[in-house]
């Protein structure tokens, strides 16, 4: 079973939604759910259901939060050993806010992020467990950054993805575009880093991606389904569309999960791609950012 190291956001999301109409923005009905999320967390959990072995490397704070997120991902068994906890700072929280006839507005508060450090303790932990991948978000500090990648140029045999996360800080990573094994965005998060104000799922785009360096990509275009570049070779596929759609939070990092799995494998391209939709697919119909459904003999079965 091959060990994985998912380096990145842990954080919960809290959501609200009212369906009344109030211009003037006063105090109305509605419902509120706090959510475990962040990109690290859901990347951890996605592929230990989808049975490798993950090992979470973040910072949770000293409060109900802290303990709410680590319980969890004790409980899905990814290991802890490197999720650490502040003494000063808060645990990353994000919230989005929507109601009837607006678009919805996002705050987060992740200043603990910094806190995330490449250390003697992290390079024992890789070393110890034979480490065979990283999967890192772009909320790491740019010096926690230089510290994995400086570890890849002597360990090249190490597999790297690279999550863009979010379009503000999609181009963090770009210095690093050659020494990683496969990259992964969204449509709005392609456009930021090749700096369009919109891209389109085409060779064109895939091109100019691979012109920064970019060996291997994924692009996720929502109903206009993902492309795929690997090599020299481009994969345009539709979504897999549910019936419903309750909430799109955590599906692009579902479709990542999967096509990382399978790439991680060794399996054709085709059922990475396969993999990936079906895990976007089942995260679109939780209002959870994993679904408790995914898992490789699931995958394989659909």
């Amino acid at each position: 079973m091959k060990n994985i190291l998912c380096s990145g956001n842990v954080s919960v999301d809290i959501k609200a939604y009212s369906a009344e109409v109030d211009d003037t923005e006063a105090y109305r009905e509605g419902s509120i759910e706090l959510v475990p999320g962040g990109v690290g967390r859901g990347m951890a959990i996605n592929l230990k259901h989808l049975g490798l072995n993950t090992f979470i490397h973040s910072v949770v704070g000293k409060d109900i939060f802290g303990e709410y997120l680590r319980g969890g991902l004790e409980e899905e068994g990814v290991n802890t050993t490197l999720l650490g906890e502040s003494k000063e700072r808060k645990t990353a929280l994000f919230s989005v806010m929507a109601s009837r006839g607006k678009s919805a507005t996002c705050v987060y508060s992740t200043q603990i992020l910094k806190e995330i450090t490449f250390d003697e303790q992290v390079e024992k932990v890789i070393k110890d467990n034979d480490i065979s991948a990283f999967v890192m978000d772009s909320n790491l500090s740019d010096e926690t950054l230089a510290g994995f990648y400086n570890y890849k140029k002597t360990h090249p045999e190490i597999f790297v993805f690279q999550n863009a996360t979010a379009p503000d800080i999609a181009r963090k990573t770009m210095q690093y575009a050659p020494l990683i094994d496969l990259f992964g965005c969204n449509e709005y998060e392609a456009a930021a880093i090749l700096g369009e104000s919109s891209v389109l799922p085409d060779l064109t785009t895939a091109d100019k991606f691979q012109a920064l360096g970019y060996k291997n990509f994924i692009i996720t275009f929502g109903e206009q389904g993902v492309m795929v570049r690997i090599g020299n070779e481009t994969w345009n596929e539709p979504p897999y569309t549910p019936s419903q759609i309750v909430d799109t939070i955590g599906a692009g990092d579902a479709f990542a999960s999967g096509f990382l799995m399978g790439f991680l494998e060794g399996d054709p391209v085709k059922r990475c791609i396969h993999y990936g939709l079906t895990c976007a697919k089942e995260t679109l119909l939780t209002r959870d950012t994993v679904s408790s459904k995914l898992s490789k003999s699931f995958l394989e079965q659909y």
